[in-house]
């Protein structure tokens, strides 16, 4: 469309803006969820030594033939290693986790010995490396075991650990503040007078940048008048977040006034009004140190752009990959053709005989809160898509906890 910027051009020009932010170390039970800055490099092995991975008799395999008598002169227990070497024609007791003894190569199970006294009679034949866990098999010392930009989870944490590190520099948390403008809008609980409406984007945008890996201040709601609403402003941008985001005011109606209230203020803006739907009059700009967002005001449009131009940004402040995952998919129903917006069309993932696919919701309102309630992600359909019968393949941008 005319004077419209295309989705991948205005993301384009967004992450331009982008630089990651500092590091900052912190204790290993903190760091869920954050992400890695620096390369984690092990400063052990792992195992630090060759273990057993079996309850049995630890020996070295040129005595592993069965029906072979051998001398138990000893235990191995995990943290109490037995440090004589052991000579042919012996064996040691071990346990799960115990170290092997020098000289041993090797763990036969205890189901597969007789024992009488301190003479232990194999009953099967043992071949070198037997239940046994050789140093460095997980990981080597000096070894890079997590790599910076992951996000990391408790299986990451645990690996860490593993590895001898008991803090990791992950990136510093971008910082957004929200700010919302509508004389209609009232918070939750108070009574609604005619023409009013409770305000819910601060409630979902909040956990969803918080989710990103943002912390989150909410301003609250400006009112409709331009002075007042530069105040707000000002007051939002006092302390250079990285990222200020505003619902409302984008459009072009008489009482829109977050265009020129951005403007009076200094902020300069590389674009506004983008070939996407919903969310067509979105705006972006800088003020200082600060990338501002100008969303639409109506919930599902500002629910929509700020997954599909907001969370890369804050993905690049924290040196992940800023690129959606989107994944391939089968369509359950007819997908009607589209117009010359890039379209993020609410869907449902079907799970049938366990295969997925996806369920397009035909309500395509942008103030439907019930539908996004109901999805799990949108159907990414390019401008001037034809129309796709079930069965097509089609792009889908999953949400996080629909993947749970």
């Amino acid at each position: 469309m005319q004077n419209l910027k295309p989705v991948d051009e205005a993301l384009a020009d967004i992450l331009k803006r982008v630089t990651p932010k500092a590091s900052e170390k912190i204790s290993l039970s903190n760091a869920l969820d954050r992400t890695l800055a620096e390369p984690v490099i092990a400063l052990t092995s792992q195992p630090p030594f060759n273990g057993s991975a079996m309850d049995g008799y630890a020996l070295n395999s040129t005595d592993g033939q069965s029906g072979t008598k051998l001398k138990n002169i000893g235990i191995a227990a995990a943290g109490s290693p037995f440090t004589r070497p052991l000579q042919s024609g012996e064996c040691a007791r071990i346990y799960t986790g115990g170290e092997l003894p020098e000289g041993t190569d090797s763990v036969i199970m205890q189901e597969k010995v007789t024992v009488d006294g301190d003479i232990v009679t194999l009953n099967d034949d043992v071949q070198e490396g037997q239940n046994v866990r050789w140093k460095g098999n997980d990981f080597a010392k000096d070894q890079t075991i997590v790599s910076p930009g992951k996000c990391l989870n408790p299986f990451d944490l645990s690996l860490i650990a593993a590895a001898g590190h008991p803090d990791v520099n992950v990136y510093q948390k971008p910082r957004v503040h929200l700010l919302a403008t509508g004389d209609e809008l009232v918070q939750p609980g108070q009574p609604l007078e005619p023409g009013q409406i409770y305000a819910s984007n601060g409630f979902g945008l909040t956990p969803l940048f918080e989710q990103a890996g943002a912390t989150v201040k909410d301003f609250g709601v400006a009112i409709d008048e331009q002075d007042k609403l530069e105040t707000k402003l000002r007051e939002a941008l006092d302390d250079e977040p990285e990222i200020l985001v505003t619902t409302g005011g984008a459009s072009v109606g008489d009482k829109d006034y977050m265009l020129p209230a951005l403007k009076a203020i200094g902020a300069k803006l590389d674009f506004w009004r983008i070939a996407v739907r919903p969310g067509k009059p979105l705006m972006f700009g800088k003020l200082g140190k600060t990338l501002i967002f100008g969303l639409p005001g109506n919930p599902v449009s500002a629910l929509v752009t700020a997954t599909v131009f907001v969370q890369p940004a804050l993905r690049a402040f924290l040196g992940q990959n800023p690129e959606a995952s989107l994944i391939t998919l089968p369509l359950s129903a007819e997908l009607p053709k589209n117009g010359p917006r890039q379209f993020y069309r609410r869907a449902r993932l079907v799970k049938d005989n366990g295969l997925l696919s996806v369920d397009p919701i035909a309500q395509t309102d942008s103030a439907h809160l019930s539908s996004m309630s109901q999805c799990d992600g949108f159907i990414v359909q390019v401008p001037l898509a034809d129309a796709q019968e079930s069965g097509s393949l089609i792009q889908f941008l999953p949400l996080p906890w629909a993947m749970r």
